[in-house]
């Protein structure tokens, strides 16, 4: 703030320097030898005119054409009065020179035409041609072009780099939401399923703790291996962030089977169909593949019945397909709790994120189905989705599944 006011008081002081010497160059004239060699002479008719001149360029920031009129019109003044001078031919061209600061550029050439032809057709006085009168104004408009271009050329470059720095900050600030958000994500998909496996056989290794002792053991041979799992996946992903060149080895429907045993561990039977002949996926599909997996069996694990699920990958020509089956609840509780999952804003924005198709819902029947398409050519928009895809009796996803919303 202070250097602002600083650089006020600075323009402020320096307008005023040239104001005074301005004043200074017209009123000259009025004091000085008409010819050279001539004695000093005092001609208070023409200091008189000149200092009128000077009064009213004070004006010329505020009302630059008014004021170019009014020494015109002195100067027209003058001839006939045998007062014409190099002092007013001078005001003439500081006129000129901020009339072309503040007018367009053709009004300003056209202006600074008028006022040379003007001045052209004046009388010669005291040994002045009408030629250096011309000159002298073409020259005030020729200033005043330069310098309206170069402040018009100032402005402009200001103008694009505030514009820059606004799209830096924003496009900082969206990488940087981006990048939360996968972070946010990648948390979960490392630690949700851990977190649940150990909240489930937690809560049966207390109620077996007395009479079963056996199953408390298993449960909680469980929970250590699911707490190690986590603090594994855990550090992988903070060594990523803190070093992004820091490999982590493949991660996608390679390992799929390892995700089935993981769940087969836990007493969940899970049956894997492979649908059509596997094609090498792009590598943000394979992962979005396997975690689209991995969190529609965990919502199977938590909030289905049967401890049974089924998982139909289908490679078609130009998507993968991703179907997971299991039973809930006959009265819709098991259905109302894996369409409020956290996980499945989750899953929803992976797909989103390479531009695929998720929709979810229970089907009417006890089952819960679960269907996600993954385009595989990037410059496709539609997805190939057949109606003839063959799929086994219990996950056939009918075209009519209702899109459940995201409540929390």
């Amino acid at each position: 703030m202070v250097a602002r006011s600083a650089s006020a008081g600075h323009r402020g002081a320096r307008g005023w320097i040239v104001s005074a010497a301005t004043v200074v160059l017209v009123i000259i004239p009025g004091v000085v030898p008409p010819h050279p060699g001539a004695g000093f002479v005092w001609s208070p008719d023409v200091l008189a005119l000149n200092a009128v001149a000077a009064a009213i360029l004070m004006g010329r920031h505020q009302r630059p054409l008014a004021v170019l009129a009014a020494v015109i019109g002195v100067v027209a003044v003058s001839v006939p009065l045998g007062l014409f001078n190099p002092g007013l031919v001078l005001a003439a061209g500081v006129a000129v020179y901020t009339t072309m600061l503040y007018a367009t550029r053709r009004r300003g050439f056209v202006l600074t035409a008028l006022v040379a032809l003007a001045m052209l057709a004046f009388v010669f006085v005291d040994g002045y041609s009408g030629l250096q009168n011309v000159l002298t104004v073409l020259l005030g408009g020729a200033i005043g072009d330069a310098v309206r271009t170069q402040r018009d050329y100032v402005a402009s470059v200001t103008e694009r780099a505030e514009r820059a720095e606004r799209t830096r900050d924003a496009v900082a600030g969206q990488r940087v939401a981006e990048t939360r958000l996968a972070i946010a994500r990648d948390l979960h998909d490392v630690v949700a399923h851990q977190i649940s496996v150990i909240n489930l056989h937690a809560g049966v290794a207390a109620s077996s703790l007395r009479n079963r002792p056996a199953d408390a053991e298993k449960s909680l041979a469980i929970i250590r291996s699911a707490s190690r799992t986590a603090l594994t996946e855990i550090g992988d992903l903070m060594a990523t962030l803190r070093d992004p060149t820091t490999a982590i080895g493949p991660f996608g429907l390679s390992q799929l089977d390892d995700v089935v045993r993981e769940f087969a561990s836990h007493g969940m039977e899970v049956a894997v169909h492979i649908d059509g002949d596997p094609y090498e996926l792009p590598a943000s599909i394979d992962v979005t593949a396997l975690r689209v997996v991995q969190e529609a069996l965990t919502n199977a694990h938590k909030h289905g019945t049967g401890h049974r699920a089924h998982v139909l990958i289908g490679y078609l020509p130009r998507a993968l397909r991703i179907t997971v089956s299991n039973p809930t609840a006959s009265d819709g509780a098991g259905a109302r709790h894996l369409g409020m999952n956290q996980g499945l804003i989750g899953m929803r924005e992976r797909v989103d994120s390479v531009r695929g198709a998720l929709r979810y819902g229970a089907d009417g029947t006890g089952r819960w189905l679960l269907v996600a398409d993954l385009p595989t050519e990037p410059a496709h928009d539609d997805l190939d989705t057949p109606d003839d895809l063959d799929a086994p009796d219990d996950v056939d996803a009918p075209d009519d599944v209702a899109a459940q919303g995201d409540t929390q």
